[in-house]
Protein backbone atom coordinates (compact mmCIF):
# COMPACT_ATOMS: atom_id res chain seq x y z
CA UNK A 1 0.00 0.00 0.00
CA UNK A 2 2.91 2.35 0.59
CA UNK A 3 6.45 2.52 -0.77
CA UNK A 4 9.06 4.66 1.02
CA UNK A 5 12.14 5.65 -0.99
CA UNK A 6 14.98 6.22 1.48
CA UNK A 7 17.60 6.87 -1.19
CA UNK A 8 19.06 10.11 0.15
CA UNK A 9 17.76 13.65 0.25
CA UNK A 10 19.39 16.40 -1.78
CA UNK A 11 22.55 17.98 -0.40
CA UNK A 12 22.00 21.66 0.48
CA UNK A 13 24.05 24.15 -1.49
CA UNK A 14 26.58 25.90 0.75
CA UNK A 15 27.46 29.45 -0.34
CA UNK A 16 31.15 30.26 0.00
CA UNK A 17 30.73 33.68 1.60
CA UNK A 18 33.02 35.55 3.99
CA UNK A 19 31.65 34.91 7.51
CA UNK A 20 29.29 32.36 5.95
CA UNK A 21 29.38 30.29 9.13
CA UNK A 22 28.81 33.18 11.56
CA UNK A 23 26.24 32.89 14.30
CA UNK A 24 22.82 33.74 12.93
CA UNK A 25 23.54 32.02 9.59
CA UNK A 26 22.15 28.55 8.95
CA UNK A 27 20.83 26.36 6.15
CA UNK A 28 17.12 26.79 5.56
CA UNK A 29 16.57 23.03 5.46
CA UNK A 30 18.25 22.74 8.87
CA UNK A 31 16.05 25.53 10.24
CA UNK A 32 12.84 23.92 8.96
CA UNK A 33 13.75 20.45 10.23
CA UNK A 34 14.78 21.76 13.64
CA UNK A 35 11.61 23.84 13.92
CA UNK A 36 9.45 20.76 13.34
CA UNK A 37 11.47 18.13 15.16
CA UNK A 38 12.09 20.12 18.35
CA UNK A 39 8.52 21.40 18.63
CA UNK A 40 9.91 24.89 19.24
CA UNK A 41 6.55 26.50 18.45
CA UNK A 42 4.77 24.46 21.14
CA UNK A 43 4.20 26.15 24.51
CA UNK A 44 5.50 23.14 26.46
CA UNK A 45 8.78 22.79 24.51
CA UNK A 46 11.97 24.32 25.91
CA UNK A 47 13.47 24.48 22.39
CA UNK A 48 14.32 27.94 21.11
CA UNK A 49 15.38 28.56 17.48
CA UNK A 50 17.02 31.88 18.47
CA UNK A 51 15.57 33.78 15.51
CA UNK A 52 16.31 37.50 15.49
CA UNK A 53 14.85 40.16 13.24
CA UNK A 54 15.45 41.23 10.53
CA UNK A 55 15.49 37.87 8.73
CA UNK A 56 16.88 37.47 5.21
CA UNK A 57 16.25 34.24 3.29
CA UNK A 58 18.62 33.66 0.35
CA UNK A 59 17.04 31.78 -2.55
CA UNK A 60 14.01 31.70 -4.80
CA UNK A 61 12.59 28.21 -4.51
CA UNK A 62 9.69 26.80 -2.54
CA UNK A 63 12.03 26.07 0.37
CA UNK A 64 12.82 29.80 0.54
CA UNK A 65 9.11 30.63 0.58
CA UNK A 66 8.45 28.04 3.30
CA UNK A 67 11.39 29.26 5.37
CA UNK A 68 10.29 32.89 5.11
CA UNK A 69 6.69 32.23 6.14
CA UNK A 70 7.67 29.86 8.96
CA UNK A 71 10.23 32.26 10.44
CA UNK A 72 7.76 35.17 10.32
CA UNK A 73 5.07 33.07 12.01
CA UNK A 74 7.46 31.63 14.58
CA UNK A 75 9.09 34.85 15.80
CA UNK A 76 6.16 36.20 17.87
CA UNK A 77 5.62 32.76 19.40
CA UNK A 78 9.30 32.61 20.32
CA UNK A 79 9.50 35.98 22.05
CA UNK A 80 6.14 35.63 23.83
CA UNK A 81 7.15 32.24 25.22
CA UNK A 82 10.49 33.73 26.30
CA UNK A 83 8.73 36.60 28.10
CA UNK A 84 6.34 34.27 29.93
CA UNK A 85 9.16 32.08 31.22
CA UNK A 86 11.31 35.09 32.11
CA UNK A 87 8.49 36.59 34.15
CA UNK A 88 7.85 33.30 35.98
CA UNK A 89 11.53 33.04 36.81
CA UNK A 90 11.69 36.67 37.97
CA UNK A 91 8.65 36.23 40.23
CA UNK A 92 10.09 33.11 41.79
CA UNK A 93 13.72 34.17 42.22
CA UNK A 94 13.96 37.87 41.40
CA UNK A 95 14.92 39.55 38.16
CA UNK A 96 18.64 39.72 39.01
CA UNK A 97 18.75 35.95 39.53
CA UNK A 98 17.00 35.39 36.22
CA UNK A 99 19.73 37.35 34.41
CA UNK A 100 22.79 36.39 36.41
CA UNK A 101 24.12 33.70 34.04
CA UNK A 102 23.96 35.85 30.90
CA UNK A 103 26.94 37.64 29.38
CA UNK A 104 26.62 41.13 27.92
CA UNK A 105 25.65 39.94 24.43
CA UNK A 106 23.05 37.52 25.80
CA UNK A 107 21.53 40.28 27.93
CA UNK A 108 21.22 42.46 24.82
CA UNK A 109 19.46 39.70 22.86
CA UNK A 110 17.18 38.93 25.82
CA UNK A 111 16.23 42.59 26.24
CA UNK A 112 15.48 42.77 22.50
CA UNK A 113 13.15 39.77 22.72
CA UNK A 114 11.51 41.03 25.92
CA UNK A 115 10.84 44.46 24.42
CA UNK A 116 9.31 42.89 21.29
CA UNK A 117 7.18 40.48 23.33
CA UNK A 118 5.86 43.27 25.54
CA UNK A 119 5.03 45.36 22.47
CA UNK A 120 3.10 42.41 20.99
CA UNK A 121 1.30 41.88 24.32
CA UNK A 122 0.27 45.55 24.44
CA UNK A 123 -1.00 45.37 20.86
CA UNK A 124 -3.04 42.25 21.62
CA UNK A 125 -4.60 43.96 24.65
CA UNK A 126 -5.43 47.08 22.61
CA UNK A 127 -6.98 44.91 19.92
CA UNK A 128 -9.25 43.22 22.46
CA UNK A 129 -10.29 46.58 23.92
CA UNK A 130 -10.98 48.01 20.46
CA UNK A 131 -12.63 44.79 19.20
CA UNK A 132 -10.31 44.32 16.21
CA UNK A 133 -7.62 41.96 15.00
CA UNK A 134 -4.16 42.61 16.51
CA UNK A 135 -1.71 44.25 14.12
CA UNK A 136 1.24 42.02 14.95
CA UNK A 137 2.50 41.97 11.35
CA UNK A 138 2.99 45.73 11.39
CA UNK A 139 5.17 45.38 14.49
CA UNK A 140 7.23 42.58 12.92
CA UNK A 141 7.81 44.63 9.79
CA UNK A 142 8.80 47.68 11.84
CA UNK A 143 11.53 45.49 13.41
CA UNK A 144 12.82 44.43 9.98
CA UNK A 145 10.46 41.62 9.08
CA UNK A 146 11.42 38.84 6.67
CA UNK A 147 12.89 39.43 3.21
CA UNK A 148 13.63 36.90 0.48
CA UNK A 149 16.73 37.91 -1.50
CA UNK A 150 16.79 36.35 -4.98
CA UNK A 151 19.42 36.80 -7.67
CA UNK A 152 16.92 37.16 -10.54
CA UNK A 153 13.34 38.37 -10.96
CA UNK A 154 10.36 36.99 -9.06
CA UNK A 155 8.87 35.64 -12.30
CA UNK A 156 12.14 33.76 -12.95
CA UNK A 157 12.17 32.05 -9.55
CA UNK A 158 11.47 28.31 -9.23
CA UNK A 159 8.84 29.03 -6.57
CA UNK A 160 6.88 31.21 -9.00
CA UNK A 161 7.16 28.86 -11.96
CA UNK A 162 6.28 25.77 -9.90
CA UNK A 163 3.60 27.18 -7.58
CA UNK A 164 2.81 30.85 -7.97
CA UNK A 165 -0.18 30.52 -5.62
CA UNK A 166 2.15 29.79 -2.71
CA UNK A 167 4.22 32.87 -3.55
CA UNK A 168 1.05 34.95 -3.67
CA UNK A 169 -0.02 33.72 -0.23
CA UNK A 170 3.45 34.40 1.21
CA UNK A 171 3.29 38.00 -0.02
CA UNK A 172 -0.17 38.31 1.53
CA UNK A 173 1.30 37.21 4.86
CA UNK A 174 3.80 40.08 4.73
CA UNK A 175 6.93 38.51 3.23
CA UNK A 176 9.06 40.88 1.18
CA UNK A 177 10.64 39.64 -2.08
CA UNK A 178 13.76 41.53 -3.20
CA UNK A 179 14.86 40.89 -6.78
CA UNK A 180 18.28 41.02 -8.45
CA UNK A 181 20.37 40.51 -5.30
CA UNK A 182 23.45 38.27 -5.30
CA UNK A 183 25.04 37.59 -1.87
CA UNK A 184 28.66 38.71 -1.48
CA UNK A 185 29.41 38.45 2.24
CA UNK A 186 27.93 38.23 5.71
CA UNK A 187 28.78 41.27 7.81
CA UNK A 188 29.17 40.60 11.54
CA UNK A 189 29.03 42.73 14.69
CA UNK A 190 31.62 43.01 17.47
CA UNK A 191 30.39 39.72 18.93
CA UNK A 192 30.76 37.79 15.68
CA UNK A 193 26.99 37.60 15.10
CA UNK A 194 25.47 38.34 11.70
CA UNK A 195 24.27 41.94 11.37
CA UNK A 196 23.82 42.34 7.58
CA UNK A 197 24.06 40.60 4.23
CA UNK A 198 26.21 42.42 1.68
CA UNK A 199 24.77 41.96 -1.82
CA UNK A 200 25.44 42.89 -5.41
CA UNK A 201 22.44 44.68 -6.92
CA UNK A 202 21.93 43.56 -10.51
CA UNK A 203 19.57 44.66 -13.26
CA UNK A 204 18.43 42.65 -16.26
CA UNK A 205 19.09 44.50 -19.49
CA UNK A 206 17.06 44.37 -22.70
CA UNK A 207 19.53 41.80 -24.01
CA UNK A 208 18.70 39.47 -21.12
CA UNK A 209 22.09 39.91 -19.41
CA UNK A 210 22.37 40.86 -15.75
CA UNK A 211 24.61 43.83 -14.95
CA UNK A 212 25.72 45.01 -11.52
CA UNK A 213 24.45 48.49 -10.71
CA UNK A 214 25.43 48.83 -7.05
CA UNK A 215 26.41 47.10 -3.82
CA UNK A 216 24.40 47.41 -0.63
CA UNK A 217 23.82 45.85 2.79
CA UNK A 218 20.56 44.27 3.88
CA UNK A 219 20.21 44.45 7.69
CA UNK A 220 19.96 40.85 8.88
CA UNK A 221 20.33 39.29 12.30
CA UNK A 222 19.18 35.92 10.92
CA UNK A 223 20.30 34.69 7.48
CA UNK A 224 18.77 31.46 6.19
CA UNK A 225 20.32 29.94 3.08
CA UNK A 226 17.83 28.27 0.71
CA UNK A 227 20.02 28.24 -2.39
CA UNK A 228 18.84 24.88 -3.70
CA UNK A 229 20.17 21.37 -3.41
CA UNK A 230 22.61 19.21 -5.33
CA UNK A 231 21.52 15.72 -6.39
CA UNK A 232 22.60 13.13 -3.84
CA UNK A 233 23.66 10.29 -6.13
CA UNK A 234 25.88 8.37 -3.71
CA UNK A 235 23.77 5.25 -4.37
CA UNK A 236 25.11 5.08 -7.92
CA UNK A 237 28.66 4.76 -6.55
CA UNK A 238 27.62 2.13 -4.02
CA UNK A 239 25.68 0.01 -6.52
CA UNK A 240 26.70 1.03 -10.06
CA UNK A 241 25.19 -2.09 -11.66
CA UNK A 242 21.69 -1.24 -10.49
CA UNK A 243 21.73 2.56 -10.42
CA UNK A 244 23.16 4.44 -13.38
CA UNK A 245 23.58 8.17 -13.84
CA UNK A 246 22.29 10.46 -16.57
CA UNK A 247 24.51 13.50 -16.14
CA UNK A 248 24.03 14.82 -12.60
CA UNK A 249 20.92 12.73 -11.95
CA UNK A 250 19.88 9.11 -11.73
CA UNK A 251 19.05 7.55 -15.09
CA UNK A 252 15.26 7.28 -15.28
CA UNK A 253 13.92 3.88 -16.26
CA UNK A 254 10.60 2.21 -16.88
CA UNK A 255 9.18 -0.78 -15.03
CA UNK A 256 11.32 -3.18 -17.05
CA UNK A 257 14.50 -1.23 -16.25
CA UNK A 258 14.97 0.23 -19.73
CA UNK A 259 16.30 3.83 -19.81
CA UNK A 260 13.67 6.50 -20.60
CA UNK A 261 13.66 10.24 -21.11
CA UNK A 262 12.00 12.37 -18.43
CA UNK A 263 9.96 15.55 -18.67
CA UNK A 264 12.13 18.39 -17.37
CA UNK A 265 11.10 21.12 -14.92
CA UNK A 266 7.56 19.93 -14.34
CA UNK A 267 6.03 18.99 -11.00
CA UNK A 268 3.35 16.66 -12.42
CA UNK A 269 4.60 14.75 -15.46
CA UNK A 270 2.28 12.62 -17.55
CA UNK A 271 4.18 9.51 -16.45
CA UNK A 272 6.09 9.27 -13.19
CA UNK A 273 9.65 7.97 -13.60
CA UNK A 274 10.85 7.35 -10.06
CA UNK A 275 14.32 6.05 -10.94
Amino acid sequence: DHVALAIGAGRPTVLELPHGLARGVRAASDFLMALQLTGAAKPDSIANMQVRLPVVVVGGGLTAIDTATESLAYYPLQVEKFLQRYERLARAHGEAAARIAWNEEERGIADEWLAHARAIRRERMRAVAEEREPRVLELLQSWGGVTIAYRKRLVDSPSYTLNHEEVHKALEEGIRFAEGLTPLAVEVDEDGHARALKVSVRRRGDDGKWVETAKMELPARTILIAAGTQPNTVLAREDPKTFRLDGRYFQACDESGAPVAVEQAISKPVESRVL
